[in-house]
Order: C-alpha cells, then sequence, then structure tokens
C-alpha cells in the first residue's frame, strides 16, 4: 500500500496536496480492505486485493495532479484592473492629472502586493494571527503619533486598521472546537478590536464596519461547524454578547451621546428641516444627479475640483465623476464594483476548509460592506460619512490595503483545489515517543 500511494503521490506536482491525497487513499484502502476481511479474507490479502482494484497508480495520479494543482483565478484580476483604470481616470478630474498620475503609481504598487500576497501561502495566517495582531496593534499605535493629522485624524488609519479583519480571521481559525468558551472570547476580540480602530482612526464608521464584519464572522464561524458541536447554544452565547453593549451604545446616542452623528442621521430623514446646515451636501448630491446627463459633463455648476474641496470625503469622487462623465460612466463603475464583489462571493462559497472560509469572507466582507456603502452614499441613499470605495479612493494606504484583500482572496484561491482537508494545519517539529514496561 506504502508504494502504490508513494507512486501516485509522486505524480502530483504540488508538494502540498499529497500528503492531503496520501490520508485519503491510505483511509480509502483500508476501509475495503476491512470490508474484505468481514468477509473471511485474511488481512494482508485484504490489503493486496484492494489495491489491485485501485487501478494503476500513475494513471490515478495523473488525473489527481489536474484536480489537486493551484488555479489562478484571472477574471478577478482583469476586474481589479479594469477599476483601477476606471478610478484613476475618475480621480483626474477631481483632484488633477499630477495627483490621477500618482494614483497611477500606487496602482502599480498596489498590483506588485497582490502578487506578493498571492504567492505567499495564506495558511500562515492560522499560525501567527496573535503574533500578527500584537505587531499590528503596536505598528498602528506608533503610527498614530508619527503621522500627520488632518482635522483631527489621520486619514489614512481610518482604512489601514481594515487588516485587523484576515488577522481575525486566523484569530477565530486558532480559537476552533473550543465551544461556548472561544465563542465568548471571539466576541470579545471584537469589541477589544473596536475600541482600537477607534483610537487609532477616529473615526466611527470604519470602527462600526469593522465591528459588523467580525460579528457576522463569528456567526458564520458558528455555523460552519468551528467551534464545534452545539451550535444553536453558541449562537444563543453569541447573540447575548451582542446585544447587550448594543443595546448600551443605543442607549448612550438616545441620551444625547455623539450629538453631531445624531444631527448627521436626523438630517438624512429630514431633508427639508436641515437644508440649510447639516443637510447641504444632499443638497449638493440631488443637484448633481438631476442635471447629470448620460454623456459628458453634468448641468451643474460645481466642477471637479471645487466639488472634492467642499465635500472633503474622498469617498464621494464617483459622484464627481458621474458629473464630469455622465451617468454611463457611474453605471460602468457600479458594475465593475458589482462583478468584484461577485467574484470574492463566488471564492468564499468554493471554500471547504475552515481556515480558506475564514480568510475569504473576511475580505469578501470588507469589499462588500465598503462597495454598498459608497454606492448608496455618491446617490444620497446613506447618511453621509467617510467611505473608502475599492480603488475609487485617492491614496497609498487604500490601494495597498484593498491590493492586501485582493491577493488575500487570489491566494485562497489557488489552493481551493490542493487542500483537500484541514492539511495546511501547523505539522509538530518534534515526536515523543513514551512506552511503559511492567517490570
Amino acid at each position: 500500500m506504502e508504494e502504490f500511494i508513494k507512486i501516485l503521490t509522486d505524480q502530483i506536482r504540488c508538494a502540498k496536496a499529497r500528503d492531503g491525497v496520501a490520508r485519503e487513499l491510505s483511509s480509502h484502502i483500508l476501509d475495503q480492505a476491512q470490508a474484505y476481511e468481514q468477509s473471511g479474507m485474511a488481512h494482508d490479502k485484504a490489503v493486496t486485493k484492494a489495491v489491485r482494484e485501485m487501478g494503476d497508480p500513475v494513471e490515478i495520479g495523473v488525473l489527481m495532479d489536474r484536480i489537486h494543482r493551484p488555479q489562478f483565478n484571472w477574471r478577478m484580476l482583469l476586474v481589479t484592473f479594469v477599476l483601477s483604470v476606471m478610478g484613476m481616470l475618475c480621480l483626474i478630474p477631481v483632484y488633477g492629472v499630477e495627483r490621477g498620475c500618482r494614483q497611477g503609481l500606487f496602482m502599480l504598487a498596489g498590483f506588485a502586493v497582490i502578487a506578493a500576497v498571492y504567492f505567499v501561502d495564506y495558511s500562515v495566517i492560522g499560525r501567527i494571527s496573535a503574533a500578527a495582531y500584537l505587531v499590528m496593534t503596536i505598528v498602528l499605535f506608533i503610527g498614530r503619533y508619527c503621522m500627520a493629522t488632518v482635522n483631527g485624524r489621520i486619514p489614512v488609519m481610518s482604512i489601514l486598521v481594515y487588516l485587523y479583519v484576515p488577522v481575525f480571521a486566523g484569530i477565530l481559525y486558532q480559537l476552533r472546537m473550543g465551544g461556548c468558551r472561544a465563542v465568548g472570547e471571539a466576541i470579545a476580540v471584537s469589541v477589544i478590536t473596536f475600541v482600537l480602530c477607534t483610537y487609532f482612526s477616529s473615526t466611527m464608521p470604519a470602527s462600526f464596519n469593522i465591528l459588523l464584519i467580525m460579528i457576522i464572522m463569528v456567526f458564520a464561524a458558528i455555523q460552519k461547524g468551528v467551534f464545534g458541536k452545539g451550535r444553536k447554544r453558541m449562537t444563543a452565547v453569541a447573540a447575548a454578547a451582542v446585544l447587550l453593549p448594543s443595546a448600551a451604545f443605543l442607549g448612550y446616542l438616545i441620551a444625547g451621546g455623539a450629538g453631531f452623528r445624531v444631527m448627521r442621521i436626523k438630517a438624512f430623514f429630514q431633508r427639508d428641516q436641515y437644508r440649510d446646515t447639516y443637510n447641504y451636501i444632499y443638497t449638493v448630491i440631488d443637484d448633481i444627479l438631476r442635471n447629470a446627463r448620460f454623456v459628458g459633463r453634468g448641468g451643474s455648476e460645481m466642477d471637479g475640483m471645487q466639488y472634492a474641496t467642499f465635500t472633503g470625503a474622498e469617498g464621494l469622487v464617483p459622484l464627481a465623476a458621474m458629473h464630469v462623465y455622465g451617468f454611463i460612466a457611474g453605471i460602468l463603475l457600479v458594475v465593475m464594483i458589482i462583478a468584484l464583489v461577485l467574484h470574492a462571493v463566488k471564492i468564499v462559497r468554493g471554500q471547504k476548509n475552515q481556515l480558506g472560509f475564514l480568510v475569504s469572507m473576511g475580505c469578501m466582507l470588507v469589499l462588500l460592506l465598503n462597495c454598498l456603502e459608497g454606492i448608496l452614499v455618491n446617490v444620497g441613499l446613506f447618511p453621509a460619512t467617510t467611505v473608502v470605495i475599492p480603488f475609487l479612493t485617492y491614496g497609498g494606504g487604500a490601494a495597498f490595503v484593498y491590493a492586501v484583500l485582493i491577493g488575500l482572496l487570489l491566494s485562497v484561491h489557488r489552493y481551493e483545489k490542493v487542500y483537500a482537508r484541514e492539511t495546511y494545519a501547523c505539522k509538530p517539529r518534534w515526536k515523543v515517543d513514551l512506552k511503559i514496561e511492567k517490570r
């Protein structure tokens, strides 16, 4: 049996897939041999017959090589490239040619990051997640005091904190089979991350987005069986852990906390009453949408640079681009954004191993939430807030973070058919055999 499995696995070029395939074959052969033994056949003859019935090991190995090999998602990379180019063209009328060209350099650097992350095995996240969380926290803490602030906050921090999400996926994987206690620890890490993100970014929207993403990941991990059996009980524990602090925060808002944020929400629902104060931005959005043409510059008097200066929010660049290029350009942007998210969703649905599912889901949720929020804000269907739309927001920080997320998604997809089970788990470096003899 060992010789048969060795010949077969030698035909598989991807070394990472060999151990998993060998375990699957060994289990299948032994199961078949056990069936023969129950009918009265000797063990050695049963194993030999089970191996013989498998067929030619070379032929089977070649077929296995076609199945268990790295794959590349060219469509998602193409969508990413097209969206990046469109984003650069959208930024030129808003910030000028110089910044548009600089964004092109960020785009090229971003694709280098995508390539680097793609070729690094994503399973490393499952092994170093706790250390990565600590290192990232230290780096962000130092950066908070070294980077320049704009209006009391560091803009790049509002996007860099999203890197906590894939690290959190590794933490969830480390907590696997831990039951209700692990669920409680995961929720605790989510709350701690929310506090850290609020401190580093000085912006609540990004912190709330990350908290929401992590909570969804916890519930998804429960349903996936990451924490073990007893899903109903663990779901109840997670729901209680989430609802209690949420109710407390809602009471804080109702009592008058974060007054300017409450006023922004009121202005969104009562636009006529706050037309000249908090609601002025919605008036501008309505004006640009109403005067936009299908192709070409719209009838609004506000040009791109004035629009960017007025809003002070880089996430509203698509609306300015719609004003400059027309509705058709806006529709194409939305179509490409939807295509990017759908490719990410497809990768998540294709995952059978737990770590790949958690990592890809975290990256997908960041893309989905920011894209959905960004589109709704740009058309005035969501309260105006700081949004960072993938590849449509100016800056190297945004390009870097989304490049990491896209690279991780591509890396997960690359090994989708390589890991038959949890074959990426860290193997022990030492083996201790303890033998007790009775004298």
